[in-house]
C-alpha cells in the first residue's frame, strides 16, 4: 500500500464540507508558498482538484494545463476549455501534443508499456511547457487528480511485490519518485469517486462536469487494444470443453476470442482470453450464462455477447498499434454510443461506458471489432453490468453500419471482478 496516502474517515460519515476545509489547509501546507501547476484531464477528479487549488491558493497562484494527447474523445479538449472557462476558470492552458504521443506509441503493443509511456510523456510535456513559460521548479509544485482506487489498484499485493491489477498513468515510476520527494500535491488521493463528486457539488461545479462519465487518464490509449499479430495460446482443452457444454445447455454458442485482456481475481491481475457468446438477446439468460462461465471456467475472466456479428465466425488477430486512423474509428463508435444513451435518457444511470476497439477482424467484413461496456459502480473497485434498453442497443447497431472500418459489435456482460472495467 502507498504509505503516503491514508484515510482517516469512513465512507458512511464522509463530510464534504469538512474535507474541503482540510484539503485547502493541506494544499497551502504542501505548497509551502509555491504556486501549483495542475494537470487537468477534464474528468471530475482533476477538475475538482483544480477547483480546490483555486479556492486554497487563489487563481493567480494556480495554472491548469490540459494536454491534448490525441487520445481524447471526439471534440473533448475543446469542450473542456469551454466548460471550465464558462465556470470562471480562466487560468487553464491547452497544449497540443498529439504528434508527441502518437510518435511515442508507435509500435507499442504491451498494455503496461503503453501506460508507462503515456504517464512518462505527460511529465515530459509538463516540463516542456514549464520551460517555455519559464516556471521555476523552486516556485512551482505539480498537482494531479489521483484518487484512492488509483492507489489501491497500482499498489503491489503484499510485501513480496506481487501482481498489480494495473498501473495508473498517475502512478507510473516517475510519478512515484516525485511523490516520495514531496514534489506532487494530490488533494483527493484519499477519496473514492463518489466522494470526489460530493466535493465537486459542494464546490459549485456544474452537474455535467461532476457527473461526467469517468475517463481514464491515458484516454483512448487504453481503449484501443494493440497486438503485434503473434498467435495467442489456446485455453486448456478441458476449459474449452466446459465452455462449449455450458453454452450449449443454455442454447447458446460460445467460442474463445484470439486476444487477451486484463482481469482481476482475488486482487491479482490476470491476462486472459475473453469468451464470445451468441444466441437470443435475453438479459436474464445472458447474465446467467456469463456468471456460469466465469465461475466454472478458470481460464475465462471476461464474457462478451455478440450484439452484431456477421455470418463468418472466423476471427483474425491483426497487427495493430495506436494510430490516427484507428483512433478516428474508436472516436466515431464512442460518440455514436454516447449519443444513443443520452437520447434514451440512460446517460446518468450508466456510471461509465467504455468503448473498446480490438485488433480483431471478422474475416466476413474485414472491419475491426468494437466492444461496449456499460457498467454501474460506486468506487470503481467493483462494478455490475447495466442493462441498456433494447431500443438503445438497436439504435447503436443500426448506426454502426455508417462507420467505416468497424465490423462486429460486442457487449461486455462481465462484472468486476473478475473483469476490470477497462480492458487494459
Amino acid at each position: 500500500m502507498d504509505k503516503f496516502v491514508t484515510r482517516d474517515f469512513d465512507r458512511e460519515h464522509f463530510d464534504p464540507d469538512a474535507f474541503i476545509d482540510q484539503a485547502c489547509e493541506k494544499i497551502r501546507k504542501d505548497c509551502a508558498g509555491r504556486k501549483a501547476f495542475n494537470l487537468v484531464s477534464g474528468g471530475v477528479d482533476s477538475t475538482v482538484v483544480f477547483a480546490l487549488l483555486n479556492r486554497a491558493l487563489g487563481a493567480d497562484k494556480v495554472l491548469g494545463l490540459h494536454v491534448d494527447t490525441g487520445l481524447m474523445r471526439q471534440n473533448e479538449s475543446e469542450a473542456i476549455l469551454e466548460y471550465l472557462n464558462a465556470d470562471g476558470f480562466a487560468n487553464l492552458l491547452i497544449e497540443d501534443a498529439e504528434a508527441d504521443f502518437l510518435a511515442a506509441l508507435d509500435g507499442v503493443y504491451d498494455p503496461e508499456e503503453k501506460r508507462q509511456t503515456i504517464g512518462s510523456l505527460y511529465l515530459g510535456i509538463k516540463d516542456k511547457v514549464s520551460r517555455r513559460l519559464k516556471l521555476s521548479s523552486g516556485d512551482w509544485i505539480l498537482a494531479q487528480g489521483t484518487i484512492y482506487p488509483d492507489v489501491l489498484e497500482t499498489a503491489a499485493k503484499g510485501e513480496d511485490g506481487g501482481n498489480r491489477i494495473k498501473t495508473h498513468h498517475n502512478r507510473v515510476d516517475a510519478i512515484l519518485e516525485l511523490v516520495k520527494k514531496g514534489l506532487i500535491v494530490e488533494p483527493v488521493a484519499s477519496l473514492y469517486k463518489d466522494e470526489v463528486r460530493k466535493v465537486g457539488e459542494r464546490l459549485g461545479l456544474p452537474h455535467d462536469v461532476v457527473w461526467r462519465h469517468p475517463f481514464p487518464g491515458p484516454g483512448l490509449g487504453v481503449r484501443i487494444l494493440c497486438s503485434d499479430g503473434s498467435a495467442i495460446g489456446d485455453i486448456p482443452d478441458a476449459d474449452a470443453a466446459r465452455l462449449a457444454a455450458i453454452a450449449a445447455k443454455a442454447n447458446y454458442m460460445a467460442e474463445v476470442l484470439p486476444l487477451r485482456c486484463t482481469g482481476n481475481r482475488e486482487g491479482e491481475r490476470t491476462y486472459t482470453r475473453p469468451a464470445l457468446i451468441r444466441g437470443d438477446f435475453d438479459w436474464d439468460k445472458i447474465e446467467m450464462l456469463a456468471s456460469d462461465i466465469i465461475t466454472t471456467v478458470p481460464s475465462i475472466d471476461r464474457v462478451v455477447y455478440g450484439l452484431h456479428v456477421d455470418k463468418s465466425l472466423s476471427y483474425k488477430l491483426i497487427k495493430a498499434h495506436v494510430t490516427k486512423e484507428r483512433l478516428k474509428k474508436l472516436r466515431a463508435v464512442d460518440a455514436m454510443a454516447t449519443d444513443a444513451i443520452r437520447a434514451s435518457g440512460e446517460y446518468d444511470t450508466v456510471w461509465q461506458m467504455p468503448v473498446i476497439l480490438l485488433p480483431l477482424v471478422n474475416e466476413e467484413n474485414g472491419g475491426e471489432c468494437a466492444v461496449l461496456r456499460p457498467v454501474h459502480s460506486k468506487d470503481a473497485l467493483d462494478a455490475r453490468v447495466v442493462r441498456l434498453k433494447t431500443k438503445t442497443i438497436e439504435a447503436i447497431v443500426r448506426k454502426k453500419s455508417a462507420i467505416t472500418g468497424v465490423g462486429d459489435i460486442f457487449l461486455d456482460v462481465t462484472p468486476k471482478p473478475p473483469a476490470t472495467i477497462e480492458w487494459e
